[in-house]
């Protein structure tokens, strides 16, 4: 681990840490400098950066991550990729940063839209917003502290204070940058209040670089670390043949051999109405290395029916590669998307666990929304807005608007308008309103 010099949170990086994973921690050297753009560049320097890398190579790191937030988005997407370039020309066997695992931690998410809470000054903020507008992610609102030292004062109250404030409706995910921020103990309660995952700098930093380790990140009630798929080994190779560490004794059988990494999947695919169409299915996920976990047929028309799947598949694949494969098996529109393990619980329980959040929370009616229709994204508009089959229009249940749920990576069934339709009026039914 490289952290800046004034970093005060070693015991952080820890929380995220496996029992049987070590970390090695070195600082850059000291700036004097308050918490400002020319404080990040100075930080994120060549020369500095290289040396660190060279500093904690000694013990054959797996992985070397460079844990700062500003660091490694204060020179954009371009500067995040030279900091990777650095350490592995320096010899790492593998390079992470906190700004590029935030982008795998979104991408993991399917996450477009974020709000972003902060302890940075404007000109910070506005070079964060842009490194994520460079990876094709919107921010909908942001925050900042205004702070440019002892970061790692902020308290708790403060920081979940600025959550609040700056999460919308719209947006499908929270950010808390920086490094110097203690965050291990807010983000399960923050998700359970708002409904979607609050991911923070050194989560992302320490998912990314035991990610790149096929290792999971320990994070109990964490969205990220639960319920993103886990990836296979790190995307970048080592500039110079280096041997990491062999996977952990943890993760291996009795005969000392480590699992393959395996990788969820939620597949839809419409199929006529006839027998030996499920056969085809079954074929063509297995023939990709898939097992079914669980099968929903709904409705669709006269002459067809669109099956919903769970399928694992070993070794990992994309989503993509295996809906080609169901596509190629089956000749039917298949979509398909990386799945959340939570969502292997059946549907009924599912849908009542979220009525039950939504009462409870009424402004988190959005979100319980959102999961339920496994949708992209939900918002309430005061007009009546165009639908197509990717999205859904429902009347909200304070009585002065709609509620837009929009789903791009599959087309709504009509079994599945008829379940939000009936979620909604199980809402209204319990408590006759949802907001006063």
């Amino acid at each position: 681990m490289i952290v800046p010099f004034d970093f005060a949170l070693d015991r952080e990086l820890w929380r995220w840490t496996p029992d049987d994973v070590q970390l090695h921690v070195t600082r850059t050297p000291f700036v004097p400098s308050p918490m400002t753009e020319e404080m990040a560049h100075a930080i994120s320097q060549e020369a500095p950066v290289r040396q660190a890398t060279r500093d904690v190579l000694l013990p054959e790191p797996g992985v070397v991550a460079y844990a700062c937030a500003s660091g490694s988005f204060v020179d954009g997407a371009d500067g995040e990729a030279a900091l990777i370039d650095i350490m592995t020309d320096a010899g790492a066997p593998r390079a992470v940063t906190t700004a590029g695992g935030l982008v795998q931690a979104l991408t993991a998410l399917r996450v477009r839209r974020v709000a972003l809470a902060t302890p940075y000054i404007d000109s910070l903020n506005s070079l964060l917003v842009a490194f994520l507008d460079a990876h094709g992610v919107a921010t909908v609102s942001s925050t900042g502290l205004g702070l440019v030292g002892q970061i790692w004062r902020v308290s708790d109250e403060e920081l979940v204070d600025s959550v609040r404030a700056v999460d919308r409706p719209e947006a499908d995910a929270v950010f808390i940058s920086c490094t110097n921020l203690t965050t291990y103990e807010l983000i399960a309660p923050l998700e359970r209040e708002l409904g979607k995952p609050v991911i923070t700098a050194n989560q992302v930093t320490m998912w990314a670089a035991l990610r790149a380790l096929g290792l999971r990140a320990s994070g109990p009630g964490q969205w990220l670390v639960e319920r993103a798929p886990l990836a296979g080994p790190a995307p970048q190779p080592a500039k110079q043949p280096v041997t990491g560490p062999s996977p952990p004794s943890s993760q291996r059988d009795a005969d000392g051999v480590a699992p393959p990494v395996t990788s969820l999947h939620k597949i839809r695919v419409q199929l006529p109405d006839e027998p030996g169409a499920l056969a085809r299915l079954s074929e063509s996920v297995a023939g990709v290395g898939g097992n079914i976990l669980s099968l929903t047929v709904h409705g669709y028309d006269s002459s067809s029916v669109v099956d919903e799947l769970y399928v694992v598949a070993s070794p990992a694949v994309d989503s993509g590669q295996l809906a080609d494969a169901v596509a190629a098996g089956t000749g039917g529109p298949v979509h398909a998307t990386p799945a959340d393990p939570h969502d292997l619980v059946d549907a009924p329980t599912r849908a009542l666990e979220l009525a039950l959040q939504a009462q409870e929370h009424p402004d988190g009616v959005a979100q319980a929304l959102r999961a339920l229709m496994h949708a992209d994204r939900v918002y309430e508009t005061s007009g009546l807005p165009d639908t197509d089959e990717h999205q859904l229009t429902l009347a909200s249940p304070t009585g002065t608007g709609w509620l837009v749920v929009i789903r791009r990576w599959a087309p709504f069934t009509p079994t599945e308008r008829a379940r939000a339709e009936a979620f909604m009026r199980t809402l209204v039914g319990a408590s006759g309103h949802m907001v006063d």
